[in-house]
This record gives C-alpha cells, sequence and structure tokens, in this order.
C-alpha cells in the first residue's frame, strides 16, 4: 500500500469525491442512474455554462491567481477543476492555506528549526513555527518601521509603524491590520490609536492590542482575531504593568512617524488618489471597528494588579467546524 492510499484509509472523512454522494443516491448495482446524475451535477462545475464565454478566461486568470496565492499549485488541473477547487477553498479560512504555503517555504529552505513534519499537527502549531523563523529575519530588515516598547529574552513588544512592519510582525495571524488586499485595515488602527503586537520569542504565540484614542476603549486579540479578554492570553505576569504603561500613552502609531513614514504608509495603504483626501479631511470621531464585531472595553475594564490563580487541568473534546472567509 502506497503512503498515500495509507493516508486515505486513515482519513476517510476527506477521501470523498462526488461519485461517492452518487453511489449512495444510486440504488442499483450496475450504477444506472450515474450518467443522468453527472449530467446534472457537472453543469454546475462547467464554466462554459456559468459564464459568458468572453468572460472565462478573464474568470479563470482570477481563480488560478487565487490559488497560487494560497499556495496551491494548479498545474495539471482543467479549467472547470480550477473552478470547482476554487470555490471548495470557501469552506476552510483562507489564512490556513496562507500560513500553510509559509511553512512549506520555509521548511524547504531549511529555516524552521524543528524539521520533523511528523511533530506538527494542528494549524497553531504550524503557526507558531512560521511566527518562529520569522521572528529571527525582523531586526535590520524592519529597522526605523516599527517602535519596540519592551524586549527580554522571551518577550518582545513593538508598534508597527508601516504596512510592511505591521505584516511581518503579525505573520501567521488572521489580523484585519496584516490583510495585504485591505491595507487600509491598518492605516485606519494606526491613524486612530495605539496598536500594539506581542509575541513570545521562544514559543512564537502571538497577540496585539488595540486603544482608540479617541473612545479611550481597548480590546485584545489572539492570532485567530478573536477578541479576547487580557486575562486570557497567555502572557507572563510581569507583563501587565508594561502593557498598562504602554496605553497610557496619548500618541497613535501615526503620530510617533516621521513625515517620511507617514508618506510611506499612505502610499502603502491608500495609494496616491486617497492620499490627498486624508490629508485635507480627516474623520475626527471615526472609530476602528472590532475586527469581528465585538465589543470593546475600557480602561477601567482592566483590574488595577493581576490576580492570583488557581491552575487546574480540564480534558476536552471539542471539534470545530470549518470557518467560511
Amino acid at each position: 500500500m502506497s503512503r498515500l492510499d495509507e493516508l486515505k484509509k486513515q482519513y476517510p472523512e476527506l477521501n470523498v469525491t462526488m461519485f461517492d454522494v452518487f453511489k449512495a443516491i444510486d440504488p442499483t448495482s450496475s450504477y444506472k442512474y450515474f450518467p443522468l446524475l453527472c449530467k446534472i451535477f457537472s453543469k454546475r462545475w462547467r464554466m462554459n455554462e456559468q459564464f459568458p464565454k468572453d468572460e472565462v478566461p478573464k474568470v479563470i486568470m482570477e481563480y488560478r491567481t487565487f490559488l497560487t496565492n494560497l499556495g496551491i499549485n494548479t498545474k495539471g488541473f482543467s479549467e472547470n477543476q480550477n473552478y470547482f477547487v476554487r470555490y471548495l477553498m470557501d469552506f476552510y479560512p483562507n489564512s490556513h492555506f496562507e500560513t500553510l504555503r509559509d511553512f512549506v517555504s520555509l521548511m524547504e529552505n531549511k529555516r524552521i528549526d524543528n524539521n520533523d513534519v511528523t511533530s506538527y499537527s494542528t494549524i497553531e502549531d504550524i503557526r507558531n513555527a512560521v511566527s518562529l523563523a520569522s521572528i529571527k529575519e525582523l531586526n535590520r530588515e524592519l529597522e526605523g518601521q516599527v517602535i519596540k516598547e519592551y524586549e527580554d529574552d522571551k518577550w518582545v513588544i513593538v508598534r508597527p509603524l508601516t504596512f510592511a512592519s505591521s505584516a511581518r510582525y503579525g505573520a501567521s495571524t488572521r489580523w484585519c491590520t496584516t490583510y495585504q488586499t485591505d491595507k487600509q485595515y491598518f492605516e485606519r488602527y494606526w491613524r486612530q490609536g495605539i496598536l500594539v503586537y506581542f509575541i513570545n520569542k521562544y514559543t512564537g504565540y502571538k497577540f496585539a492590542g488595540f486603544k482608540s484614542l479617541s473612545e479611550q476603549d481597548m480590546s485584545f486579540w489572539n492570532a485567530e482575531d478573536t477578541r479576547v479578554d487580557y486575562l486570557d492570553v497567555d502572557a507572563d505576569e510581569y507583563l501587565f504593568p508594561i502593557v498598562r504603561k504602554i496605553f497610557k500613552s496619548k500618541d497613535t502609531n501615526k503620530n510617533l512617524c516621521s513625515d517620511e513614514l507617514q508618506e510611506k504608509v499612505h502610499q502603502e495603504c491608500l495609494g496616491d488618489i486617497h492620499k490627498h483626501e486624508l490629508r485635507v479631511a480627516e474623520p475626527v470621531n471615526e472609530v476602528a471597528p472590532p475586527i469581528r464585531g465585538q465589543r470593546f472595553y475600557t480602561e477601567e475594564d482592566l483590574p488595577t494588579a493581576v490576580p492570583e490563580m488557581t491552575w487546574t487541568t480540564t480534558v476536552t473534546s471539542e471539534i470545530s467546524p470549518p470557518t467560511v472567509n
């Protein structure tokens, strides 16, 4: 038995095709109804029946680009198969594939210390490995584009001043401030408040914090872009007073930038067309929205001291449904 056959047997839930579905529909041993089922269901994935003929080449190019950006090699796929796979990806977070793409690239280039692929089992394991590999390459490349609020042997806390630094220090997360296709999200947080990234240099664990200076609201976000309370993040207790001090600043990330860096962000995130409009009339009361539409909380919601914690171990069995971006 080949390795692929062994994996198909080990993960039967992934080894399902439309022909398996047809077999469950057709009660005959001669597959009497298979041709009919194929005719009916294949139309959904035939591009020439879903798009005007002159639009097909453009759509195919878009889909191939989309899949390639996720690290999926489309060589050998027909146009209709590209179409099918493109929509199959909507059942999974795109960020998972992007993280896996980066992981494979880093692994093949021998830039990840732990090269035993079998030792990884979750997307969080992969994300942390990518994060650790990325941290090693940040120092000189982004010098002047971040402010290091704090650093010791275990933690580094930074305020990104440009989208480039936000994308690199936020690598492998789902934070909207790292979206390559929607860079205006970073500009809004950069302009309206204090945006901070916390990175564990041992494990690659990351969380982000934001405080809006206009509304005095604070929020914290894990790598999956889910809003969490500060006491729920995996941070050492000694960081707490450092975090409070950072969020007492009166300067937004933008205010800490030179004129040259501000120009760089305008070019990165808004382009020449919107740059002039932003300078003429920056919205004063606009609030950067919660990333998942969840409630912000204020500084008064933070405890004045970290309470003593009693640690317990709980064994759970959790199955999370796939997320659609």
